[in-house]
């Protein structure tokens, strides 16, 4: 099947919605999310307030750009980097890219992220959160994950401890590398997971 070309008109609507999301990001980063207006955010994207509600509904919205560009990004690219790993290999490998993700939006703008009122965490059928579910299904087919907890759970533990090293990170403003971090916490968690886990536990 032959792949639909983007119209102008369309590239420059992305474009634009990039610009505003970039310049948003930046402020955030420099001032923090709370003291930021729309008015500054299309000022700097050099686009109308008008132009800013065309493309997102209200501040809380860049937030929410964030997650999808993180689902956008696993769903994609991590996809293609995982190929052929094993299933250990494969869930730290996720990590890394998540700890990856979240370095790369800096302290101050993941610090509004994690956030009682920000609910994406735990919306249901987000694409990264499906993809490590699916890892951890297809281990459990392999014999090669326990599976007296249903993946749904399992993928749940992960993604509480993955969410409590980056709030540590936050909290102390990135005074440590994360990806190191995320990597040996998930070295420690993987043995538990695993099939003879769970057969010396029942012995």
């Amino acid at each position: 099947m032959t792949k639909k070309k983007i119209t102008n008109r369309r590239q420059q609507a992305i474009d634009t919605r990039n610009r505003i999301y970039s310049a948003a990001i930046e402020l955030m980063e420099h001032k923090g999310f709370e003291n930021i207006t729309i008015a500054e955010i299309s000022r700097k994207s050099n686009v109308s307030v008008g132009a800013f509600y065309h493309y997102f509904e209200s501040k809380n919205d860049i937030l929410a750009e964030i997650f999808r560009k993180a689902d956008d990004f696993f769903s994609t690219e991590v996809v293609g980097i995982i190929k052929g790993k094993p299933t250990s290999g494969k869930i730290t490998e996720f990590f890394i890219q998540y700890a990856k993700f979240n370095a790369a939006n800096g302290v101050d703008t993941t610090k509004h992220l994690f956030s009682p009122d920000v609910k994406f965490f735990i919306k249901k059928n987000r694409p990264m959160h499906d993809l490590l579910a699916d890892i951890i299904r297809e281990g459990q087919k392999r014999g090669e994950l326990r599976n007296d907890v249903t993946a749904e759970e399992l993928e749940r533990d992960l993604a509480v401890m993955g969410w409590g090293t980056i709030f540590e990170w936050n909290l102390r403003d990135g005074k440590f590398d994360l990806v190191k971090t995320l990597k040996r916490r998930i070295a420690l968690m993987l043995p538990a997971m695993s099939k003879s886990a769970q057969t010396r536990q029942s012995g």
